[in-house]
């Protein structure tokens, strides 16, 4: 089986693994009590993080407790051609959002940012292995993101995503950190900088 055939399957599995869990809101919430305490998000000034869709790791607390500390937020925005930009938000009232295209949630009013306007980058993903390599839904877009940027990387993940080995590429970029339910595990250093 070639790499694309073995990730295609692998994100099959994944879903169908992550979906399964049952009680995704409270190990969410003890997810964020974990990211809330990292030094990496007490020292960042501006944080980019997803805005949760389906069985992902929930992430309305943590955008609205960056908010609070008076950290600036810039959230992923996939526009209707199919890429992906990223726009600050001022608030995490969900009456400002709308569904965009893919079924992401989108601000209603885009504040254009760039990669390297933010120190921090809360990635979503599918799976991830002990050398920090992640599987997303297969577009790219955080390995396009992770390269054009210095953020330090933090993929947020339920204990059920860990796999003993991701089939990677080239293209392919590692995280620093990957929390879960369990705790933060840091990995050897990435192509990012860390802020620690």
């Amino acid at each position: 089986m070639n790499i694309l055939a073995q990730k295609r399957y692998l994100r099959r599995e994944l879903l169908d693994r992550r979906a399964q869990i049952v009680d995704r809101e409270l190990r969410s919430a003890q997810i964020v009590g974990h990211v809330l305490a990292l030094p990496a998000f007490l020292h960042a000034h501006a944080i980019h993080c997803y805005l949760a869709i389906g069985s992902e790791v929930a992430t309305y607390h943590l955008i609205a407790a960056a908010l609070t500390q008076g950290k600036a937020v810039v959230v992923p925005v996939v526009t209707d051609d199919g890429r992906l930009g990223h726009s600050w938000i001022r608030d995490i009232d969900m009456a400002d959002f709308t569904t965009g295209s893919h079924g992401t949630l989108i601000p209603r009013r885009i504040i254009p940012a760039l990669p390297g306007d933010w120190d921090l980058t809360f990635v979503p993903l599918l799976g991830f292995d002990p050398q920090g390599y992640r599987i997303g839904y297969g577009k790219g877009y955080y390995d396009q993101l992770l390269t054009a940027t210095p953020a330090y990387a933090v993929g947020l993940a339920f204990q059920d995503q860990a796999c003993p080995h991701i089939p990677h590429e080239p293209h392919d970029r590692r995280l620093n950190l990957v929390v879960t339910e369990s705790g933060a595990r840091e990995f050897a250093p990435a192509q990012v900088v860390s802020i620690w």
